[in-house]
């Protein structure tokens, strides 16, 4: 194995376990707040003003970093049944084309990402009045997440 195709695995493997890391830790925090807001409505008839808006940006967070995981293991949507009847060199050459036109996509993605996200720092959040540029940079990160993963794709790919 190259150097290149060792340091991507390595540095997949980490933005793995950081990306699993995080996702663990929104979706404890977001299960903790839906029980307590539920808690509150019924047995106390209070609503906590926050709590909604909260789930709703850790949700996103969590599918737009899951979606790193989803590249890595190969779970995205796909038209496989092309690629299977195709044999040998072909099938190699098309679907690294298809690796480097998501990686294209990908990175056009977060850079748009961080424009919008740019562009709306002003704006603050309805109920927790904070700056929505920490919302919408869920896309950007999870952008650069898919992007470690599908360069590393490519390059196991190239090795082989």
């Amino acid at each position: 194995m190259g150097k290149l195709p060792r340091i991507s695995a390595q540095i997949s493997r980490t933005s793995e376990r950081a990306v699993r890391c995080a996702l663990v830790g929104i979706v404890a925090v977001m299960t903790v707040i839906i029980i307590i807001q539920v808690f509150l409505r019924y047995l106390f008839l209070y609503s906590l003003s926050w709590s909604e808006e909260v789930a709703r940006y850790l949700m996103i967070w969590a599918s737009f970093l899951g979606a790193s995981l989803a590249v890595k293991y190969g779970l995205h949507i796909g038209v496989e049944f092309v690629i299977n009847r195709i044999a040998g060199g072909p099938k190699r050459a098309i679907t690294l084309a298809a690796k480097a036109s998501m990686l294209f996509f990908l990175i056009l993605f977060t850079i748009g990402g961080l424009q919008v996200a740019w562009a709306l720092r002003d704006q603050d959040s309805p109920a927790l009045l904070f700056s929505m540029f920490y919302a919408y940079l869920s896309a950007p990160v999870g952008g650069v997440f898919m992007i470690i993963q599908v360069l590393h794709s490519i390059f196991e790919d190239w090795a082989k």
